[in-house]
């Protein structure tokens, strides 16, 4: 990998190595062979295959590499994640956006330790913290 990452590799050679770790389905090594590329055409696919699997790992990674994934990437790969039970990848999602509402709804599927807190009910009377 460090070969073909800092080597003298050519473009054609890389892009040939990373077509065929894609159809091995070796796809984090091709955002490894790409990350100081993240504008790298070939990376529109792995968020393409990213947001229609509901692979919110391999999508916000390519976040961190640099490229920009826009708010309706990350809310399509929300809702293929909850089409396919992938609770977790979900939730990546939703924190990504901000969106808590949508983490709460989906809150049961997801480890007790990962739940949201509660809202707190509003109208209530407030608590006396001398009490």
């Amino acid at each position: 990998m460090r070969q073909l990452k800092y080597g003298d590799v050519s473009e054609a050679e890389r892009d040939a190595i990373a077509a065929r770790l894609t159809a091995e389905g070796r796809r984090a090594e091709v955002l490894l062979l790409y990350e100081r590329q993240p504008d790298h055409p070939a990376l529109r696919e792995e968020a393409r295959w990213a947001v229609s699997e509901g692979n919110a790992f391999h999508l916000l990674s390519l976040q961190r590499m640099g490229r920009e994934v826009s708010e309706q990437e990350l809310r399509d790969c929300a809702a293929a994640a909850e089409n396919r039970a992938r609770w977790m990848d979900a939730r990546q999602c939703y924190e990504a956006l901000g969106e808590m509402d949508a983490v709460r709804k989906i809150a049961e599927h997801l480890p007790q330790s990962l739940r949201p807190a509660a809202e707190p009910e509003v109208g209530g009377e407030p608590e006396d913290p001398g009490a």
